[in-house]
């Protein structure tokens, strides 16, 4: 689906910082103040430890809506309330009360230029929520963490569900300074919780929780630990598949126990249970085996390859992948090479998509007999399910 307004906005590509946002918010009248909410960073994990706490908080009785990026087929898929979309009608509402904002000379004149394509979403996600009135608001944040256009919550709770390198042309070229951009989603006061293990990222993180007297939780095999204090095991019936998904769930369980919602030990586990997050390890074929998973930098592909070594110990793929220029091509497929038994590279529809295939011709160098496994920039994966779908489903 087009939205032309969008559309107009790709030429301005990237631009981090605040004051755009907040002066759409202003004059939106601060919808992101009007509901409680959840802000989630992490190099990986974001999507599914948000979907996993707002599955919970759903069950709990809350009415709860669910910011994410990026999307596989529709933009309305970002914006969530209750599980559901926001209808096509109302995000083109949305655009439209946000896009005359946006076109006002006062941006352009004080310098800080027209709004980005994730900030104009941003208005209109928050705008959004606060329309229908929501209890909590569980928000990913799209890059970082200190200049990204999420960072005018204020949140109940702070999640940073790991660190490792990515974007690194933006964020810093180490661990410390990728975990001082994210880090900055820690407010005055308020808690954090972080499944980060690493002693480079994690110290930043307790330097800022201190300054900013907040209570760090720090999740690891599955448990949480609030300031050293007794630990507590994470259900572990989870449907989402993945080694990974463990701590993930565990960072929800913490942040959900932090937030100041009800919810008892039965809704937390049938939250869980009913969480879902599409193209993250999703079968989507049993026979043949047919996987897709947005693995996108090498700590991705690492958890992802782990994960496929346990569950098929002596299978080989063949492995679809394509991810943007600026990714770490060879650092990922270094990773996934102990289960590729034939890999095709292929390039999605994203404009700075590597070379490779297209999608459909990607397709069909696979034989229809071994497993494949469809991997790499979430682009990539949503073209291929395009193609597959009307196969498979």
């Amino acid at each position: 689906m087009s939205y032309p307004y969008l559309d107009s906005l790709q030429k301005f590509g990237m631009n981090l910082g605040l004051e755009r946002i907040t002066y759409l918010l202003e004059k939106l009248g601060n919808p992101h103040l009007k509901f409680k909410s959840i802000h989630v960073a992490g190099t990986n994990g974001k999507g599914s430890t948000c979907a996993m706490i707002a599955s919970i908080l759903k069950e709990a009785g809350y009415k709860v809506g669910l910011y994410t990026s990026p999307h596989l087929f529709d933009y309305t898929e970002r914006i969530k309330v209750n599980g559901k979309d926001i209808s096509r009608k109302e995000f083109r509402r949305g655009l439209a009360v946000v896009g005359k904002i946006a076109k006002e000379p006062r941006l352009s004149v004080s310098g800080s230029g027209i709004p980005t394509i994730f900030e104009v979403l941003t208005a209109v996600a928050f705008w959004y929520f606060a329309k229908r009135k929501v209890d909590y608001v569980v928000a990913e944040v799209g890059l970082g963490g200190r200049l990204d256009a999420t960072n005018v919550l204020a949140p109940q709770v702070s999640v940073i569900t790991n660190i490792d390198l990515e974007h690194t042309e933006i964020l810093g070229k180490t661990l410390a300074k990728i975990a001082g951009e994210k880090a900055a989603i820690i407010k005055p006061g308020v808690p954090v919780v972080t499944a980060e293990t690493k002693k480079e990222a994690l110290n930043v993180l307790i330097g800022a929780a201190k300054k900013n007297q907040s209570v760090l939780v720090q999740v690891e095999n599955g448990k949480s630990r609030i300031d050293n204090r007794k630990s507590k095991t994470v259900n572990r019936n989870i449907p989402l598949i993945g080694i990974h998904q463990q701590l993930n769930a565990a960072c929800a369980i913490a942040a959900v126990r932090l937030s100041g919602a009800k919810v008892t030990k039965r809704q937390l586990r049938k939250g869980l249970q009913q969480a879902k997050w599409p193209a993250r390890f999703q079968i989507v074929s049993k026979k043949p085996l047919v996987i897709v998973d947005g693995a996108h930098n090498p700590a991705g592909a690492r958890v992802l390859t782990a994960t496929l070594k346990k569950l098929y110990p002596k299978t080989k793929f063949t492995v679809i992948y394509g991810c943007q220029k600026t990714k770490d091509f060879k650092g990922c497929l270094q990773h996934l090479k102990p289960v590729i038994a034939k890999l095709v590279k292929a390039k999605s529809s994203h404009p700075e998509a590597s070379e490779g295939l297209t999608p459909k011709q990607a397709f069909e160098r696979w034989d229809k007999k071994s497993p494949l496994l469809v991997t790499g920039s979430l682009f990539l994966v949503a073209d291929v399910l395009e193609y597959i779908k009307l196969i498979f489903w």
